[in-house]
């Protein structure tokens, strides 16, 4: 048994909790104002915590939160960190459509096995967003094929990095 100063009680540890559930991602943010109107416009989400320098919004059973505090920013060619959101083939076929109008540049759709099928875009600050359609899109076995981790030859990602966008 170890004693935690915190809780200064007796405390069994053979491993982690098991209880343990997802919170949050919080994603770096150049510009807050510019932040909030793409993720509640562009993406959708419902904003739930609004400060100064952090917003959160929950966006696909998940809260996503950006900040423009003691930020890191993502390399050119840099594919992770990502957070991905699992979506049906007409979604698919929408967001793409649906970003396009918002000038905001996506990957191709392209799959690992023939059966799924992905697509990237980045936000405004330049993080990356996936797309994972499961199965159903017709013509799946035909997109371009990326590895089993990673794009690899399978999307530009280079291509996905923009300063301009507009709601229709």
């Amino acid at each position: 048994m170890t004693s935690t100063q915190e809780l200064d009680r007796p405390v069994t540890v053979d491993g982690p909790p098991k209880a343990l559930k997802f919170a949050h991602v919080s994603m770096p943010c150049r510009d807050l104002d510019e932040g909030k109107l793409f993720y509640a416009k562009v993406l959708g989400g419902d904003m739930h915590v609004e400060t100064p320098t952090f917003c959160s919004f929950r966006l696909g059973g998940v809260d996503v939160g950006i900040g423009n505090v003691g930020c890191t920013f993502l390399e050119p060619s840099t594919e992770y960190p990502h957070f991905a959101f699992f979506c049906g083939p007409d979604e698919l076929v929408q967001m793409k459509a649906w970003l396009t109008r918002c000038g905001v540049p996506t990957s191709n759709f392209w799959t690992r096995g023939g059966v799924e099928a992905l697509m990237f875009f980045r936000d405004p600050s330049g993080n990356m967003i996936e797309l994972f359609c499961e199965s159903g899109l017709e013509g799946a076995d035909k997109l371009p094929r990326g590895p089993a981790r990673g794009h690899g030859t399978a999307v530009d990602i280079d291509k996905l990095r923009y300063t301009n966008w507009k709601l229709p």
